[in-house]
């Protein structure tokens, strides 16, 4: 439970009883709104995914001094508490707190990593839609939540579980304007999967001049064009990675036209991941690809070498986001 009290100087850094005032949330003389939060995020702290599987805290004091009372509130505060919130509050909260945040642990937020998550459902099933799970390998009954992630410090920034399919489209979108409402500025760089925004929305990250790499969906006539390339289109790279098992991959560099998309988008292409077919890549940075914190690669002109991977992340789409280096000359083989 100690532990617990770790967290308290950054929540009276960033003021967090203010932020829950200023959101409006519900209290009462014996529960104030502060305690309230800050019971519930103790759960949280402490790994309880469930407000079913609390009762073990019932009498425990240190989660009620962490909260400002003498014991913690018991599951049915907590659950009736839960259904007196709405939407209002927790974006209140959320805008309060990444402003806040910012400061401290992420000054210079330039990029982030946008999703889609499914979160399984075992409740009653109407109102709800069906969403591919991952884990299951099929579409299951589920609550479809976004996220953004700073990509430097890792932080979750903004997240929104209250979406229907019908919502799906355009949330990127509102992301970048509670983003922009928030600091004045559009985020520079955005790196998301192909499910996550539509042909038209790229084209409105463009007249933005928001930088992004996504991956397009390979259809047949993609597949085949490809496959017709001259070899000479193909070039080579080395990722040098340790213990990586593909680290030879070619790849093709190419503008191309897209379906309500404004002029030409950019295409990688990269092929030697293990896969039978090609990656393909879409950005609307001419000039270079910006993985991660900057590093060039595959620009125009650049002498061919050899990459070392600094750093990467996969996310639940199976999107791979990269930072990478320079790592000496091309290593040459049997290829």
């Amino acid at each position: 439970m100690a532990g617990l009290f770790l967290f308290l100087p950054l929540l009276g850094r960033v003021q967090f009883d203010q932020l829950v005032s200023k959101a409006g949330y519900p209290g009462s003389k014996m529960i104030p709104a502060i305690s309230a939060l800050l019971s519930l995020l103790a759960l949280k702290l402490l790994d309880k995914e469930r407000r079913s599987h609390i009762d073990d805290f019932n009498f425990d004091q240190a989660v009620g001094l962490f909260a400002g009372l003498n014991i913690p509130p018991k599951k049915s505060y907590a659950t009736e508490y839960s259904y007196g919130t709405v939407r209002d509050h927790q974006q209140k909260l959320l805008s309060g707190w990444v402003s806040a945040l910012a400061p401290l642990l992420f000054p210079q937020a330039k990029c982030f990593a946008l999703d889609f998550h499914p979160i399984p459902f075992r409740g009653d099933r109407s109102g709800l839609d069906q969403h591919y799970l991952p884990k299951r390998g099929k579409a299951g009954t589920s609550v479809l939540s976004f996220f953004a992630q700073e990509q430097e410090s890792r932080v979750l920034c903004y997240a929104n579980a209250n979406l229907t399919r019908s919502d799906q489209v355009g949330e990127m979108m509102r992301y970048v304007e509670f983003w922009h409402d928030l600091t004045g500025a559009d985020p520079e760089w955005l790196y998301f999967d192909s499910k996550v925004a539509l042909y038209a929305e790229l084209s409105k990250l463009n007249q933005r001049k928001i930088s992004f790499i996504t991956i397009r969906r390979r259809g047949a006539a993609i597949l085949r064009r490809l496959q017709a390339l001259p070899a000479d289109k193909w070039k080579r790279a080395v990722i040098d990675t340790a213990h990586r098992r593909h680290q030879h991959i070619r790849y093709v560099d190419e503008m191309v036209k897209l379906s309500e998309y404004e002029g030409e988008i950019r295409q990688i292409t990269v092929t030697g991941f293990g896969r039978e077919q090609p990656t393909l890549f879409l950005s609307n940075n001419t000039e270079e690809i910006t993985l991660g914190v900057g590093k060039r690669l595959f620009a125009d002109g650049t002498i061919p070498a050899a990459f070392k991977m600094t750093e990467n992340t996969v996310t639940s789409k199976g999107v791979i986001i990269a930072n990478y280096e320079r790592a000496g000359a091309v290593l040459t083989g049997s290829l």
